[in-house]
């Protein structure tokens, strides 16, 4: 049985309790679910979720999430406002989410909303002083907890794992539906 799990279903055809959520994926690590069908695939699952955790974790301190972190490096970077609709894009959400996240980020003052000079009905965002402050030390801190994560690992290694989820990462645009 997956002890992460807080829930599971029976294992079809069988009645047994597989321990095991249905949801997000499947049982990634092998805490008695047995071999995995995927095991890279569940691999880099359960990396991403280890290392998830690690950086949100590392980044509560300043109040920030990776979601908030994500917004406030497009502001920063992009060095202009944006519409709140170019940074959903951009971060891959629903407009909607970016609007809560939006207002949170002004509550927490990083970051104001300012009329567009071009379509006086839009509104564009832009990070505070505050906003590129957090930004910078947010940016070190997940800069140390990665060099956490990957000590184990020696330079050439790093830049193989760099490349190969690169690849994998971008393998989807390859794909047919």
């Amino acid at each position: 049985m997956c002890k992460n799990r807080a829930r599971s279903e029976p294992v079809p055809n069988t009645g047994v309790d597989s321990g095991c959520l249905p949801i997000d994926n499947l049982c990634v690590n092998n805490h008695g679910c047995g071999d995995h069908p995927c095991p890279v695939s569940a691999a880099l699952i359960e990396a991403a979720r280890t290392l998830e955790s690690r950086l949100e974790q590392a980044l509560a301190p300043l109040q920030l999430s990776l979601a908030k972190f994500g917004v406030l490096r497009c502001l920063v970077h992009e060095q202009r406002p944006l519409p709140l609709s170019a940074i959903a894009h951009r971060q891959k959400c629903v407009r909607s989410n970016m609007t809560q996240l939006a207002d949170r980020l002004e509550a927490d003052g990083l970051v104001r909303r300012v009329d567009d000079p071009q379509d006086r009905r839009a509104v564009l965002a832009e990070p505070t002083a505050a906003g590129r402050v957090a930004f910078a030390r947010a940016e070190d801190i997940l800069r140390a907890e990665e060099e956490r994560f990957l000590t184990s690992l020696a330079g050439p290694e790093r830049t193989l794992m760099t490349e190969l989820v690169t690849r994998f990462a971008g393998c989807d645009a390859t794909l047919t539906t």
